[in-house]
């Protein structure tokens, strides 16, 4: 799962790149176009050669009997799936923040544009090594351990670093804002790696596809959440980087719940199946 995911880092690192020159030469209209024109080559051959779903229908005497892939009631209602669904809520709201801001953020540094399309693209390749490395970690550490303890340090990461780059008006801003880049990208792989396992482990393989759906679902609430507020946060360019504030507030206290709300699904789990240390 981990090598998987790792791909969207490492395109992350190819388009950040691409997308800056084709916005450079053919306008954003041109580059929306090509860029949805390679999703739908990538995507036609991928869609096609995906295998048949084991929850698809089966044959039965009395006709296709179809795998019950809805949330139910007594599912939505245990505590595991409700601390699980926030965790996703507020873990898709906070996680992209950073990486959209980066550009702008390196900007109010000093330094150039194309500096910060790099770091968008160095965080990217940080972030698809971290996720291999992650899902190894889970492995031997227990998945949920490995998942707690990947959200800490991001949202740790932000106040320790970002926020701590956005306050101190000196030569050091940018070397903190560095140090961020790395550690935050290291340590947000964790979630993309380790969640759908987590998923698995708790809920077992056969609702699998009844709650990764809707924690697909409140992921994208999430997202649709954290951008426009944190746009909505950015103070004005006189501010120079302490326009930034708010925003890093915002965006360590929504990964510091959803490390809460890990830990929620971590002391539920263990609770009803029984503790363990390797989790």
């Amino acid at each position: 799962m981990g090598f998987i995911l790792s791909g969207a880092g490492a395109g992350g690192l190819i388009l950040s790149p691409v997308i800056r020159a084709l916005l450079s030469s053919v306008g954003g209209r041109w580059t929306l176009r090509i860029y949805a024109g390679l999703n739908l080559i990538a995507g036609l051959p991928t869609a096609w050669a995906v295998p048949r779903s084991q929850f698809a229908a089966s044959s039965t005497v009395g006709g296709p009997e179809r795998h019950n892939t809805h949330v139910s009631r007594t599912l939505a209602s245990r505590p595991t799936f409700l601390f699980s669904a926030v965790a996703a809520l507020l873990q898709a709201a906070g996680a992209q923040l950073p990486l959209s801001f980066i550009a702008s953020y390196t900007v109010s540094l000093g330094l150039s544009a194309s500096k910060g399309s790099n770091l968008l693209a160095a965080s990217n390749a940080i972030n698809a090594v971290s996720r291999v490395l992650t899902g190894y970690a889970g492995d031997r550490l227990g998945r949920q351990n490995a998942l707690v303890l990947t959200l800490f340090l991001a949202a740790s990461s932000v106040f320790a670093f970002w926020l701590s780059s956005v306050l101190i008006t000196t030569s050091s801003s940018l070397s903190l804002w560095l140090a961020f880049i790395v550690f935050y990208s290291f340590s947000a792989g964790g979630y993309y790696a380790l969640f759908p396992a987590v998923i698995a482990e708790i809920f077992g393989i056969r609702q699998y596809a009844a709650v990764n759906a809707f924690m697909l679902f409140v992921r994208g609430l999430g997202a649709i959440m954290g951008g426009p507020v944190g746009g909505q946060l950015l103070g004005s360019s006189e501010e120079g980087n302490r326009a930034y504030a708010d925003i890093a507030y915002w965006d360590g206290a929504l990964l510091m719940g959803a490390t809460l709300c890990c830990v929620g699904v971590r002391w539920a789990h263990g609770k009803g199946m029984g503790w363990k240390w390797i989790a």
